[in-house]
């Protein structure tokens, strides 16, 4: 095993407490525990109206439970408990409030160990470097009665290859929108924002067959209007529609996977309505059902070429279920229409993709062990992607996360390839924000 491997599994034995941090803090591994926060768009990820695009709209309990649910569990737990930088944390948001203008910064660094292979390293061949920095931006008035004016900027920087192949620069724009908000009637959004369309997130960092195919975490030009509405003190519904006029060029999706990464196959018009109702039970236990819809145009300039402009059409619905440390989720999602011209899993202009997602979490303390399986099968021509991952997210710090995940991702049936082996790797790492 070489170096690299060996920082991995010294990693591991640090994220499940059995070698000393060696910093002077006590650890407690029966602290109670909550779900971690999940990160920002897988990778990252962050945004329901938190702006978190991996903080999962159906997953906030009602407010007043008194009536009808059990006490809640603690907030959640770090490795190192009561250290120096979680109360350097602490007092750091505290005086955030008092900014004009809040702001953030962060990073995700990554460590790649190919198990069938030799592209090791930090990241991987034609990905090196941090994975992403970012800055965010969140000024906000508050215009007296329950009514709120703001703003949210995400910028992404690189200081290595591209993000994705089809990207223009090493910078971009995640996210950057203006809104208004009301107690009564939600919270509209215009500007650069993300789809809501399927479960926002698994947890995971690396990422699923959906994301890859570019249905999550996905932002472009257009409008947005949110509302979460308490029906009663364990019932609530979550709402989102949207509208897209035109694409950003931005998605985490594999080149080959949907219009983005292609010149001259561009999105446009695009309507997404998404739907969740949630339901809290006597022991605190939640279920929440999603459904989503999406109905959009691409506009072609490959006519030439036998690819003319295209109506797109998806749906999705998913089942989310917590009770006290555990949490499973499934989500199936189909779509219809030419996405892209050659699909990277069939090799060819595919009509329909059929996705799923499932996977299981549960909390010990400072860590969540996660798994998740995902697919995705074209049609049209046929293929089909497989995709596992399984790991743990440890809470070093406030602020500071670990994450240990095995990957394993092929495609089979390709029309060139045939079958193509992805990943099959180790990953480690750490995610910080402040």
């Amino acid at each position: 095993m070489d170096r690299f491997g060996w920082t991995l599994v010294a990693a591991a034995l640090l994220s499940l407490g059995l070698v000393s941090p060696g910093l002077g803090e006590e650890f407690h591994p029966h602290s109670p525990s909550i779900f971690l926060a999940q990160p920002d768009d897988g990778y990252a990820p962050a945004p329901a109206d938190t702006d978190d695009p991996l903080a999962a709209a159906n997953g906030d309990a009602p407010a007043d439970k008194a009536a009808c649910c059990a006490p809640q569990a603690d907030e959640p737990v770090t490795l190192l408990v009561h250290s120096r930088l979680d109360h350097w944390y602490d007092n750091l948001q505290a005086r955030k409030q008092n900014w004009i203008v809040p702001m953030g910064i962060g990073a995700w660094h990554w460590f790649h160990e190919d198990l069938s292979g030799s592209n090791d390293g930090y990241g991987i061949e034609g990905l090196r470097g941090t994975y992403w920095w970012f800055v965010t931006a969140d000024p906000s008035f508050d215009l007296g009665d329950g009514r709120k004016i703001g703003g949210h900027l995400e910028y992404r920087l690189r200081d290595g290859d591209t993000f994705r192949t089809f990207f223009d620069s090493k910078f971009w724009s995640y996210e950057a929108y203006g809104y208004v908000s009301g107690e009564q009637w939600g919270t509209l959004k215009a500007g650069q924002i993300w789809k809501r369309f399927g479960l926002d997130w698994d947890g995971v960092f690396f990422g699923n067959a959906p994301y890859f195919d570019g249905f999550k975490l996905d932002p472009d030009y257009g409008l947005s209007w949110e509302q979460s509405t308490e029906i009663d003190r364990c019932f609530k519904v979550d709402r989102y529609l949207q509208f897209f006029f035109h694409e950003d060029g931005v998605n985490g999706s594999f080149e080959g996977a949907d219009a983005e990464s292609v010149p001259g196959y561009n999105e446009r018009n695009t309507g997404v309505a998404r739907i969740v109702p949630t339901w809290t039970f006597g022991d605190a236990s939640t279920l929440a059902l999603g459904i989503s819809g999406l109905v959009g145009q691409i506009d072609s300039d490959l006519g030439a070429f036998g690819f003319p402009d295209e109506t797109v059409a998806a749906y999705a619905v998913d089942l989310t279920f917590t009770r006290g440390n555990w949490k499973m989720f499934a989500e199936g999602l189909q779509s219809f229409g030419v996405i892209n011209p050659v699909r990277y899993v069939s090799g060819g202009p595919s009509n329909r993709i059929s996705g799923f997602l499932g996977g299981m979490h549960y909390v010990t303390g400072p860590v969540t062990w996660r798994g998740s399986y995902s697919a995705s099968i074209d049609d049209n021509p046929h293929g089909m992607q497989n995709m596992v991952v399984l790991g743990t997210t440890t809470k070093l710090t406030k602020g500071i996360d670990l994450y240990l995940e095995y990957v394993n991702q092929r495609v089979d049936g390709h029309a060139v390839n045939d079958s193509i082996e992805f990943f099959n790797s180790l990953e480690a790492v750490i995610h910080w924000s402040y």
